[in-house]
């Protein structure tokens, strides 16, 4: 997964309830930025429903690094993507897998998800804790705000002052693409740039086929919101 060039992660937290014949289940789940924050938000759900009977858990995350701006530290070394489970002494494969498959279902990453079971009295068998945890981490993850996080460049766009106007004109149909983040007015038009990483070329062939003196230079990449 080291070419993952987008992917799709909660905006927030979500929670939900599900009660299945006395016993109750309840979904929490989080973005997470990699391992430690996962098993840290993992401690606090342990400590929270610490009278629980489970608290099974399930993630994906990218192995190192982090998400964001660039400029504010948060570059990322574009790692594999790890996945951890755990059925808490639920049967084997009855609770941790099924939750980690709904989570790859949905494509998401940076993703933690924590089930707490209060047992009600009566064994739902194989068949119905699959059910119950998996309806539980649907119902926690369908209604929840997502983002998408895109595999970003940052870009310096050196201009002539007699091109910058065409830029911006030019840019303007490909807001998808790249954005400008800020600009300065010295002996030419400097433009700081946030851009895909899969839309690397449209840029620099929109800056060269304005002005031939066009300067560009691309930073490392990161994962952040375009």
């Amino acid at each position: 997964m080291s070419n993952l060039r987008s992917f799709r992660s909660l905006a927030g937290q979500a929670e939900s309830e599900l009660q299945v014949k006395n016993s109750k289940f309840i979904g929490t789940a989080t973005q997470v930025w990699n391992e430690p924050d996962a098993l840290a938000f993992l401690n606090k759900m342990r400590t929270k429903y610490k009278d629980a009977s489970h608290n099974v858990f399930a993630f994906r995350v990218l192995t190192y690094g982090f998400m964001g701006d660039e400029s504010a530290g948060q570059s990322v070394a574009l790692g594999s993507l790890l996945e951890r489970q755990s059925d808490d002494g639920e049967p084997s494969g009855t609770a941790g897998k099924p939750v980690l498959d709904i989570i790859s279902g949905m494509g998401l990453v940076n993703v933690c998800v924590n089930v707490t079971r209060y047992f009600g009295g009566t064994l739902l068998g194989t068949g119905g804790l699959v059910r119950a945890y998996q309806e539980t981490v649907r119902k926690t993850l369908l209604p929840a705000q997502l983002c998408e996080y895109r595999r970003l460049l940052p870009a310096r766009l050196n201009i002539p002052y007699s091109v910058y106007n065409k830029f911006l004109h030019a840019s303007g149909a490909y807001t998808d693409s790249y954005r400008i983040a800020e600009s300065a007015f010295t002996d030419d038009v400097c433009l700081d740039i946030i851009c895909a990483e899969d839309s690397s070329q449209l840029l620099r062939s929109t800056a060269i086929s304005l002005a031939q003196s066009a300067r560009l230079a691309f930073g490392k990449p990161y994962y952040g919101v375009l």
